[in-house]
């Protein structure tokens, strides 16, 4: 058991991903140990969301390799490491908007089993984690923001990841929301769950993470506990801003 937790839950390995003439991943080799809570921050078009979608599944490398729980699944498809347990959340809430509470994240657990009555369970059970058992019944539509960010991960909870993609989750939310956010992270990881997650909220996030991965154009500018990381002069150039040095 020992070895297995020494093992990365995830790495890439020399990650290059061209769009035409842009570079926007440039040799990204990075790693997130089993239990881990793992913030990937940098300023925009540094990379983040395309490294997401590699590791999701969306796009397939350049060049390199992502390896997940032991196994090469840089040629699966999305749908593939879903099932290998890779779930994650999308920037643009892509709830169904037409489909109920409970429906959507219904949606998430038949990933798992094709009989409805036992995704049902999953489903109010995954709310009632999330804290929306409440709202089971409403239309998705009728969600204020929090609650559809709340929603997105509920769903993807239901396909009972290993690895939960968490991409900005606590953007554009009040502190109080924030806080549950972060709180709602934190439970995520008690069961058991790894979480990798792209956030710009630093105030927030830099407390929540075990420790913190900075892209800058496209390369990893410089990883390590967060304490470190916001002192480091490389970040502070690239993206954070001196109110951060003098706060760290």
């Amino acid at each position: 058991m020992t070895a297995l937790l020494e093992i990365p839950l995830l790495e890439t390995r020399g990650i290059w991903q061209r769009f035409g003439g842009l570079v926007a991943n440039s040799d990204v080799s990075i790693s997130v140990g089993r239990g881990e809570i793992v913030g990937l921050i940098g300023p925009n078009g540094a990379g983040k969301s395309t490294l997401f979608n590699l590791i999701a599944g969306v796009y397939t490398p350049t060049q390199g390799s992502i390896i997940f729980d032991g196994e090469d699944v840089t040629r699966l498809s999305a749908a593939e490491r879903c099932e290998r347990g890779v779930g994650r959340t999308f920037q643009v809430v892509k709830s169904f908007e037409t489909m109920t509470v409970i429906d959507n994240v219904i949606v998430g657990a038949l990933i798992r089993t094709t009989v409805m009555r036992e995704a049902r369970r999953k489903a109010h059970e995954v709310l009632e984690f999330c804290g929306l058992a409440a709202r089971a019944d409403t239309l998705a539509s009728q969600l204020i923001p929090s609650e559809k960010r709340r929603l997105e991960v509920a769903r993807a909870l239901a396909t009972e990841p290993k690895l939960l993609l968490l991409d900005e989750v606590l953007t554009g939310l009040t502190p109080i929301e924030a806080q549950t956010g972060v709180e709602l992270v934190r439970k995520v990881r008690a069961t058991g769950v790894t979480v990798l997650m792209v956030e710009h909220v630093m105030e927030i996030v830099m407390p929540l993470v075990d420790r913190a991965i900075v892209l800058d154009l496209g390369k990893v500018l410089v990883e390590g506990k967060p304490t470190d990381v916001v002192r480091d002069p490389k970040v502070i150039s690239a993206y954070l801003g001196d109110r951060h040095a003098v706060g760290a």
